[in-house]
């Protein structure tokens, strides 16, 4: 069994970035598109470097920047991969909400009804 990659809240804050923004990004648009970051602009290469150890992202390639170039990244696992082998209580509602629409949103007739089965057995449990 693989082992779980665990991720700080700064790595998380990247990678979510890199998730949200789905393409290869320079660590100058990663700080550009990073909101309510927990660490500051000059610690993005070493958070980089630590997921680049983890392989959870990439380097994708170069991209022509103002006067050279410079590296791009992109992540190597997917954000459902990452959710689902890590433990649910470290995310928060906003992003629980989002997989839940993805697995709606991707799922079968079939598949729907057996999900409103769960989800009506559950409320049940909680009404009585």
């Amino acid at each position: 069994m693989k082992e779980k990659i665990r991720l700080t809240k700064g790595e998380r804050e990247i990678m979510n970035v890199l998730w949200d923004t789905r393409e290869a990004l320079t660590s100058s648009e990663i700080i550009k598109y990073s909101v309510n970051k927990s660490w500051k602009d000059t610690s993005v290469h070493l958070l980089l470097k630590t997921l680049l150890d983890k392989n959870i992202i990439e380097v994708a390639g170069l991209k022509k920047t103002t006067r050279n170039y410079a590296r791009t990244f992109r992540a190597t696992m997917s954000q459902y991969d990452y959710f689902f082998q890590e433990d649910f209580q470290n995310v928060d509602l906003k992003r629980k909400i989002q997989f839940v629409k993805i697995i709606i949103q991707n799922a079968s007739l079939e598949e729907l009804e057996e999900i409103n089965n769960v989800i009506s057995q559950i409320s049940n449990r909680i009404n009585k």
